[in-house]
């Protein structure tokens, strides 16, 4: 006897396309969210299946600071979303919880709008990093645990080295301010 069993065709999915969402976390910080509704090529892993969403921050104080800018393929339209909310020239550190290549293409577009900032990251990131930007050593500031930058206005944030076995330069941030941790990967 022969079972023969029927499997309807799949309807295909409609793409969306990749966009940032801006949410106000309050006390000058906002998350951008780039979004893409496919999965990444990291995301096998998870066996995520709805998209996802690279999180980055923006916290304004006296100084400007972007915590994790995403990944090259979100670099164009999170610059964009990142215009639209603050004078990008302004902002004068991006921190970096852990180094990705893939996040190379975007911190050098923003070190190209806000050439004075410096990159905060742990020093073992600062350690990668050296080989991919050219001027490394005038703009790597490597913090340890412990360490803190004020950004005025009540933002001290204090660093916490978070090293794991996939990720050795893992670093949170915590803003007391906000009573916020950003906890990247952890």
């Amino acid at each position: 006897m022969t079972v023969s069993l029927s499997v309807p065709p799949s309807s295909p999915t409609p793409s969306r396309p990749r966009d940032v969402q801006v949410v106000d976390l309050g006390l000058q910080s906002q998350v951008l969210r780039s979004r893409t509704w496919e999965r990444l090529k990291f995301e096998v892993e998870y066996s995520l299946r709805r998209g996802t969403t690279a999180n980055s921050y923006l916290l304004r104080g006296d100084k400007v600071a972007v915590i994790d800018p995403p990944g090259e393929s979100f670099t164009a339209i999170y610059i964009e979303a990142l215009t639209q909310h603050v004078d990008v020239s302004t902002i004068d550190t991006i921190i970096v919880s852990h180094v990705n290549a893939n996040r190379i293409a975007t911190l050098t577009r923003l070190r190209q709008l806000a050439p004075q900032s410096q990159i905060v990251c742990s020093r073992p990131a600062a350690n990668a990093l050296k080989s991919s930007l050219a001027d490394a050593d005038e703009i790597l500031r490597p913090v340890r645990s412990g360490d803190t930058l004020d950004l005025g206005q009540g933002h001290r944030l204090q660093f916490i080295s978070v090293p794991t076995p996939r990720w050795p330069d893992g670093l949170c941030t915590y803003d007391p301010a906000s009573q916020t941790l950003y906890s990247d990967k952890l």
